[in-house]
């Protein structure tokens, strides 16, 4: 059982404000999966996330090759996985998962090992529409639906939520 919010992101504004909530309720240790095609924001937001975050500017780099980057912030590690390139479910358990889980992580390309998360975790999944619209839709799952009311209040301010 989760909560689902919907939002549509006209342009990178409104990505980095959607990054600002998340860091605005953030609450170690957390899972985030980020989700959608190529080109769809998920590396932009993480950008966000971590820039949010950091007291100093932070080049954050899709981690496709390295499969994965930290980020020792003042006050916690973040963890930016990229499972794109994974082929073999055993390649995974080499990565550290499990430390990492007591940080906060962001995953890209979830799908291949989602069985191994934990049940309390947020989705984002970014899809394109024909116009230049990112719809998202955001669930809360497990004890991430505690968020729900916060993340929803501070969005609202930005997005019309369907």
């Amino acid at each position: 059982m989760g909560y689902e919010i919907n939002i549509s992101v006209k342009n990178l504004n409104e990505t980095k404000y959607l990054a600002k909530v998340f860091v605005l309720t953030l609450k170690v240790p957390l899972l985030i999966s980020l989700k959608g095609k190529i080109g769809m924001g998920k590396t932009t937001f993480a950008s966000f996330f971590i820039n949010h975050l950091s007291k100093e500017k932070v080049k954050v780099l899709s981690p496709t090759f390295p499969i994965v980057n930290t980020y020792k912030l003042k006050k916690l590690e973040i963890w930016h996985y990229d499972l794109y390139r994974i082929k073999d479910k055993k390649e995974f358990f080499t990565l550290d998962f499990d430390i990492a889980l007591n940080n906060c992580v962001l995953v890209e390309w979830p799908e291949l090992m989602e069985e191994f998360f934990p049940k309390n975790r947020i989705e984002i999944f970014f899809k394109d529409e024909e116009s230049d619209l990112r719809n998202i839709k955001i669930s809360l799952l497990g004890s991430c639906t505690n968020y729900y009311k916060e993340i929803w209040k501070l969005l609202k301010k930005k997005f019309l939520i369907y």
